[in-house]
């Protein structure tokens, strides 16, 4: 059956026009290109292979298909495939990435939908790989992936180009990679950036890194091709005056445009990237850790807040004040996965959310990156938990020292500062 596979994808292919034999028990059955007949139903039958993860190649059958590629489309569950090319029993088309688990396959021609008795399983493929970085890197270093050192990558962020932004909190550099230029360069090092924590992606696509002290952060912008600019945010007129220091991260408002940041001494803050304006939002949320922020994109008055010190995840209600416990206990170090008011992390760090609303979590001191699903789930997505080491690879014998920074990009590879190993990793799931 393998063979017969092979023979009629290469047929569709390469042929505008052909035949295609494929054998079924011995049988053999013989399809033209027949175009569709209006005054006749579409019959479905079978599609095979049955599973497979992304980009499988997947052979639908049926009569009546017709052979106009541009008016049938395939979906798994909701998601659409891509039709290749088909011949009016034969339909050769493309498997979407991550579907959901079990898929119910569908054929749409010109509108009207008809759904296959089988199902297809989507099997999820997860690959971890060094993008730059060695583990025995001992000073900062640029040039290609594979020459670069980088001694602290400490925190992470990507653009919409798949630019990586890295920050080394003691080495006070900011680095960019470019895996499709196959370069690592020092965007700033020094001169005023000191201890930059984790960068954010501002809505105009420039990179704003808060920094410990005072109210300053540092802006590099690709409009000026990456040259720093420092700023510090005046506190909006007619509002109370502070001053937010050791600040760690800071999380855009999808709605609004606004920039929020939290000090070590509880003051929630948020920042108008436009006027350079700070206003101050809340005291005394959990004094006495750094924090990691990042809103819900699905419900962007919904702030998450990973306490580092503290070992556990909140909640804030940014239109509400509300600020409560999410997952974790608090001030309980350890690992446990599960549903997550019974779970426990270990020095979480920075959190980052994938399209579908599934939050990411660099484990620190757990040594892995773990994941909470929209049903509150917590599981460890890779790296082998309070087990530290350097392995890439599949899931099952993946290994990461000390990861604090974890990023997600809008195709859903996620990167991770793996500080522990001195490199940057990708997480592929697919």
């Amino acid at each position: 059956m393998m063979k017969n596979i092979t023979s009629i994808v290469t047929i569709l292919l390469m042929c505008s026009a052909f035949i295609v034999s494929c054998s079924d028990d011995d049988n053999n059955e013989e399809f033209q290109r027949t175009p569709h007949d209006p005054n006749s139903p579409i019959e479905l039958s079978t599609f095979y292979p049955d599973s497979g993860g992304i980009a499988t190649k997947i052979i639908l059958k049926g009569k009546n298909l017709g052979i106009d590629a541009d008016r049938l489309k395939i979906y798994f569950n909701e998601k659409p495939g891509k039709v290749i090319e088909s011949t009016g029993d034969l339909v050769y088309g493309i498997v979407p990435k991550q579907p959901g688990d079990m898929c119910t396959v569908s054929l749409v021609h010109d509108g009207d939908s008809i759904v296959y008795d089988n199902k297809f399983k989507y099997i999820t493929q997860i690959n971890v790989s060094t993008i730059a970085g060695s583990p025995g890197a001992n000073d900062i270093k640029d040039g290609s992936l594979a020459e670069a050192w980088l001694p602290q990558p400490r925190y992470i962020c990507v653009d919409d180009e798949k630019n990586i932004f890295v920050t080394q909190i003691h080495w006070h550099t900011m680095t960019q990679i470019n895996e499709e230029k196959n370069q690592v360069v020092t965007l700033m090092r020094k001169n005023g950036l000191t201890y930059p924590n984790a960068p954010c992606v501002a809505p105009d696509q420039s990179v704003i890194v808060p920094l410990d002290g005072g109210n300053t952060f540092y802006q590099f912008d690709p409009q000026t091709q990456w040259s720093p600019r420092k700023v510090n945010p005046q506190v909006k007129s007619g509002t109370e005056n502070f001053t937010i220091t050791y600040k760690h991260s800071l999380a855009l408002r999808y709605s609004t445009g606004m920039l929020y940041t939290r000090a070590y001494d509880g003051k929630l803050a948020k920042i108008n990237p436009v006027t350079k304006e700070r206003e101050l939002v809340d005291i005394d949320l959990l004094p006495g850790s750094d924090s990691f922020l990042q809103f819900d994109p699905k419900d962007d008055k919904m702030l998450y807040i990973s306490y580092a010190a503290k070992h556990c995840i909140y909640t804030y209600n940014v239109e509400t004040g509300e600020h409560e416990l999410f997952a974790g206990e608090q001030n309980v170090p350890g690992y446990i996965d599960g549903e997550r008011d019974f779970t426990r992390f270990n020095n979480p760090h920075q959190l980052c959310f994938d399209e579908d609303g599934n939050i990411y979590v660099a484990d620190t001191k757990n040594h892995c990156i773990r994941k909470i699903d929209k049903k509150g789930i917590v599981s460890a997505v890779v790296g082998v938990p309070q087990i530290s080491g350097y392995v890439d690879g599949d899931p099952e014998v993946a290994m990461f020292k000390q990861p604090y920074g974890v990023a997600i990009d809008k195709d859903g590879i996620i990167y991770v500062a793996d500080t522990g190993n001195k490199c940057v990793r990708k997480l592929a799931i697919e």
